[in-house]
């Protein structure tokens, strides 16, 4: 059950920022993970009357603020059509309509938690996040850190990318078992893994992997399955959690080279 002691409806960001540096203060999105295990909170700060939902279009990129809707985010047909429905994929299978209706992008990429579909598919696009007093950081940077006494305001995602993204479920619209996301840029290929249940990680692709052949795709598959750690629990243990976590790799790489192909 969640508890509040403290409830705050800031007019300004800066008086957000000024509420966060009280100890014990957090920041509400939706509450929708919050509400799953026993929390008290003393200070309690609610954005949502900071206009920081909206999905925003530009010509190279997305500009999403932190209060948006998960579901905003599944329905949202421009973000769909540019990285080939993986919005919708990532975050369609979680709990179920009425929950995304309230859980926000802002809440669950700040809590970084390891089973969080969205901090794996916004690792594989090389996403940036604005924190109010420090400026824009690399998702990937911040996905390591521990939380701060910031604001996370907006999430900037560029077109520069192909995406594939994949998870393996008990249920329809359980935790994953494991979560990957495989893109291809420029820059060369990305894999995340996440729901190792650890939080997402990282991992490079070598240079040659687009259009290669079958036997050469198993063999980068493994090594980047390998190239982690895993934890075992109610949903699978580590070798388990890792034989999935190659095969999704597989399939996404086997996708976005299909897909290149058909261009």
């Amino acid at each position: 059950m969640l508890h509040i002691n403290h409830y705050y409806q800031p007019d300004s960001l800066e008086e957000a920022w000024q509420l966060r540096q009280k100890r014990g203060s957090a920041v509400l999105g939706g509450t929708g993970w919050l509400r799953l295990g026993e929390h008290t909170i003393q200070h309690a700060i609610d954005l949502s009357g900071l206009n920081l939902d909206y999905i925003q279009e530009k010509d190279d990129h997305f500009l999403i603020g932190a209060m948006t809707t998960l579901r905003e985010l599944e329905l949202c047909q421009p973000l769909d059509q540019v990285f080939d429905g993986a919005f919708a994929e990532a975050v369609g299978h979680i709990v179920g309509v009425q929950f995304r209706n309230c859980a926000t992008l802002g809440g669950s990429v700040y809590g970084r938690f390891g089973f969080s579909d969205l901090l794996t598919l916004l690792l594989a696009l090389d996403a940036e996040v604005h924190l109010y007093k420090e400026g824009w950081v690399s998702i990937e940077r911040f996905a390591v850190r521990s939380q701060e006494a910031d604001i996370l305001t907006e999430i900037r995602i560029r077109k520069n990318r192909e995406i594939a993204y994949l998870s393996e479920r008990l249920n329809a619209n359980d935790f994953p078992v494991c979560a990957v996301a495989v893109s291809k840029g420029k820059d060369g290929w990305r894999c995340t893994i996440g729901a190792r249940p650890c939080r997402a990680k990282l991992v490079r692709l070598p240079e040659d992997t687009e259009g290669c052949d079958e036997f050469a795709i198993r063999k980068i598959a493994k090594k980047a399955a390998a190239a982690v750690s895993y934890g075992g629990g109610m949903r699978g243990g580590p070798a388990y959690r890792q034989a999935v976590a190659e095969v999704l790799i597989r399939r996404g790489i086997q996708a976005l080279n299909a897909k290149g192909g058909q261009a």
